[in-house]
């Protein structure tokens, strides 16, 4: 591609990284910069590291490449610090959450709920994919929750209801 786009969308020199599409397939470069990040910090302390920023505005999207996107954050000695420049709704709202440090602009959005499927094919086939998402869905839960002071009686809520937050 044409340098000047990719610069464009890509600081990699300063490691800003932009998230502001759907999350889908093509956002997996960005756990490929992750990765590349670690690799070039390899040997360095994490004090010696420098940080890794994601630029966030986003709809959301898949909850499998969300969960390649967590355990990449999760994984990463460099830090990776998480900003809603915008929105950051479902899915872009619980990567945010599992920043290592999380920033919002102000006059930001952020929506978190329960998620969305849609099952199609034989009964045994709908039981066995709503199975795996629901559990996909409890551990993604699972490590927002570590990450946040979201308490039980949120979480009740987030099961039913979408919950709208400001930058505070």
């Amino acid at each position: 591609p044409d340098p000047g786009l990719r610069d464009h969308y890509l600081d990699e020199q300063n490691r800003v990284y932009w998230l502001d599409t759907q999350i889908d397939d093509t956002t997996l470069e960005l756990v490929k910069y992750i990765f590349r990040c670690n690799k070039e910090d390899m040997g360095k302390s994490v004090e010696e590291r420098k940080r890794i920023l994601v630029m966030i505005d986003s709809p959301g999207g898949s909850v499998e490449v969300l969960g390649a996107l967590i355990g990449a954050t999760k994984n990463s000695k460099t830090p990776v610090w998480t900003c809603c420049y915008c929105t950051a709704y479902s899915a872009a709202a619980d990567y945010l959450a599992c920043g290592h440090r999380r920033f919002a602009f102000p006059i930001t959005n952020i929506m978190f709920h329960a998620g969305s499927a849609c099952y199609q094919g034989s009964q045994n086939e709908i039981n066995s994919a709503k199975k795996f998402f629901d559990g996909m869905g409890k551990r993604i839960t699972n490590e927002v929750v570590s990450r946040t002071n979201f308490d039980n009686k949120f979480l009740k809520k987030l099961k039913t209801d979408d919950i709208y937050m400001t930058e505070e």
